[in-house]
């Protein structure tokens, strides 16, 4: 009869509790797509926070907040794009990620106290890249004016829109805060603290942001 094994046994790993945040589809449908301006499929997603115990959701801690995607552009909308109210006004269809790329440009443009000619130029030209809405620099001069009256952190007013924006969209705001902070082709330590600070909003790794960055000044050479 063999000895029986006394050896130490692997510990197998104790199922934990975690708070995270979940993307669910809650309804889809069809809808007309204020970016393609034809009907569309779409996703209404609910954003919750849970509790989890290892792989299982035990339940809803709290509701954080929900958008509507379009299956094509992958735009993500207000939810009230639904009702396709003829009299809705026109700054509420525009895509989420375009109005949070917009102001958080304007945020970091102002966040030195200063708005020289050249950088007004490169947010310019970064927020018609990525937007399907463009903009002329008279407009930019109208938003910054704007956003000068009711100026706040990047990061405190990321926090409220994050919610609403996919992994797409979030990912767009990353890319042009990055390229506009390398438009002079050196970014000061500062800068990449406000940077990181603004991915972790975003629910992005520090790992990930210095990858897009790497990428940015790649293409610029």
């Amino acid at each position: 009869m063999p000895a029986p094994d006394l050896s130490p046994q692997p510990k197998l790993p104790m199922p934990f509790l975690d708070r995270k945040s979940v993307d669910t589809v809650a309804e889809t449908g069809t809808f007309l797509c204020p970016q393609c301006d034809v009907k569309r499929p779409y996703r209404l997603v609910l954003v919750e926070k849970i509790l989890s115990l290892a792989w299982f959701r035990l339940r809803t801690l709290e509701k954080q907040g929900e958008y509507v995607e379009c299956q094509v552009c992958r735009g993500t909308f207000n939810k009230s794009v639904l009702e396709e109210a003829q009299d809705k006004a026109e700054n509420d269809m525009i895509a989420e990620y375009e109005k949070a790329l917009k102001h958080s440009l304007v945020l970091m443009l102002l966040a030195d106290g200063e708005v020289d000619e050249r950088e007004k130029t490169v947010v310019l030209d970064v927020v018609n890249k990525y937007s399907y809405r463009k903009l002329d620099m008279a407009q930019l001069d109208q938003y910054i004016a704007f956003v000068q009256q009711h100026q706040q952190d990047i990061s405190a007013y990321l926090k409220t829109v994050s919610p609403i924006l996919n992994k797409q969209g979030k990912a767009v705001i990353i890319r042009a805060l990055l390229t506009v902070a390398a438009a002079d082709d050196h970014i000061a330590s500062s800068e990449m603290t406000l940077l990181y600070s603004v991915a972790d909003v975003l629910g992005w790794k520090q790992g990930q942001v210095r990858q897009f960055l790497q990428e940015i000044m790649a293409g610029a050479a």
